[in-house]
């Protein structure tokens, strides 16, 4: 039974990846809302999408002080 069970997972992840990963996150999703509330999800969710911003940037070799310094400035730049 449990080599059966092992042997779906494996078959389900082989030929739908990404089924299984939308359900799980889906899940995680639903519960993080009932657990703690849909602004404390939406807060972290908006926290994790900066980091993904953050670190593809990073990935991709660019300069994250420069980058940060640039943003600074044109935000003070509007405020004048």
């Amino acid at each position: 039974m449990r080599e059966d069970m092992k042997k779906l997972v494996l078959t389900a992840w082989k030929e739908h990846r990404g089924k299984v990963i939308g359900t799980a996150l889906g899940l995680v999703l639903g519960m993080s809302v009932l657990l703690f509330g849909f602004w404390k999800t939406a807060f972290v969710l908006f926290c994790g999408l900066i980091g993904l911003f953050i670190g593809s940037r990073a990935d991709r070799g660019e300069d994250l002080l420069q980058m940060a310094r640039d943003f600074l400035a044109d935000g003070l730049q509007r405020w004048k």
